[in-house]
């Protein structure tokens, strides 16, 4: 006779599809409920990706996504939105799960915190902000965070940086499982044809949304730069945003040739994509992590990742970091992969969804009773070639 699972709700704002291999994962342990507040305007390619998990339930909580535009000089640095689902709360009395996994800390933590507490059920709290992230929070979210680290008694965070974020606002260092943020390595390191084929090589590829934050103006005016030196190479850039037909313009009045904008692509069409470039530059202001630098190394790709991506010490050595607003570097650390000097990161720094999968369920089990151990999983990875 079949032990049941055990129930295991998670707590998301939109299903997003870097997490799928994780979440079938965790399906295949646990009686998975996923609970959504529904699909952020600027995510509507993510639409199909419920569709891929078969063996989890999803449900959509009721309430309301609020966006939170910031503007500098008239122009779109960052867009987010805050999720305001009171619904989380009458689907965690549905479900009456055994144990809770929630992301961000806010209104959608403190519902799971308070149903735990009711329900004497353990709730961890999936983390990825950094120090650099969250330098400019306000005084109303430094309060609530403070009390919800006074108030969880388990965390994930996405790895070292966001460790040192958590850590700062007084989480204890035994209280957090530090992973990595992944993606599917079987997806990105397939022998898949490239998507298109451009000249001349290499070609430098930039993935992501086009605003403020994303350094992107950065990357074309360096560009530009060695283009005027005489070295050759293409730029792609593949995203959707508000500064797109800025950008575009930018890229005529620097007479930047060989540059070719994309719109943003399904989540299945990408690795496509990333075959068909050389060097994947991700000049970032300001990010949590940076997941186009996991799929980029997967897929072979040589890598520049900002020293501002969450995913920079982890999974990079010097010679890939650099400053997007240190012109001098950020031109020396192009030039370097444009002319064949820049190695192909360290497959190795990253780890596998399968040991990622196992650190997650070990954690959670651990703090049921009884304690039950993860096993039968895989630690198979593949990496590009």
């Amino acid at each position: 006779m079949h032990k049941p699972k055990q129930k295991l709700s998670l707590l998301v704002n939109m299903v997003a599809p870097a997490r799928l291999a994780l979440f079938r994962g965790l399906a295949e342990h646990f009686e998975l409920q996923i609970v959504h507040g529904g699909t952020e305007s600027n995510r509507d390619f993510w639409q199909e990706v419920e569709s891929a998990l078969h063996n989890a339930t999803i449900r959509r909580a009721w309430g309301w996504q609020l966006p939170i535009i910031s503007k500098k000089n008239g122009r779109t640095v960052d867009r987010r939105y805050i999720h305001i689902v009171p619904g989380y709360f009458s689907r965690l009395v549905r479900f009456h799960p055994h144990a809770i996994i929630t992301g961000e800390m806010g209104f959608r933590t403190l519902i799971a915190l308070a149903y735990g507490t009711v329900a004497r059920k353990p709730v961890w709290i999936w983390w990825g902000g950094t120090l650099q992230t969250e330098r400019k929070r306000g005084i109303s979210r430094t309060i609530l965070r403070a009390a919800i680290s006074r108030w969880a008694r388990h965390w994930i965070s996405y790895g070292q940086t966001s460790t040192e974020y958590l850590e700062s606002i007084g989480v204890k260092r035994d209280l957090i499982l530090q992973i990595q943020n992944s993606v599917d390595e079987h997806v990105f390191a397939a022998d898949i044809r490239p998507r298109f084929k451009i000249q001349p090589r290499p070609v430098l590829l930039y993935v992501g949304q086009f605003i403020l934050r994303k350094g992107i103006e950065l990357f074309l005016n360096e560009a530009a730069a060695l283009k005027k030196e005489g070295l050759e190479f293409s730029v792609v850039l593949v995203g959707n945003g508000p500064d797109k037909r800025a950008l575009e313009q930018l890229s005529t009045s620097l007479a930047l040739k060989s540059v070719v904008f994309l719109p943003a692509q399904k989540p299945l069409d990408m690795p496509s994509v990333y075959r068909s470039a050389d060097i994947l530059v991700f000049p970032t202001l300001e990010d949590v992590w940076g997941l186009v630098a996991n799929e980029a190394m997967l897929s072979g790709l040589q890598v520049l990742c900002s020293k501002n991506a969450g995913c920079a010490p982890e999974l990079f050595s010097s010679s890939h970091i650099f400053d997007p607003e240190d012109p001098e570097e950020f031109k020396y650390k192009l030039r370097q992969a444009i002319t064949g000097q820049l190695a192909k990161p360290d497959c190795s720094r990253l780890k596998s969804t399968a040991q990622i999968l196992a650190d997650i369920i070990r954690a959670i089990e651990s703090s049921l009773a009884p304690v039950a151990p993860a096993t039968g999983i895989s630690q198979e990875r593949a990496c590009g070639q």
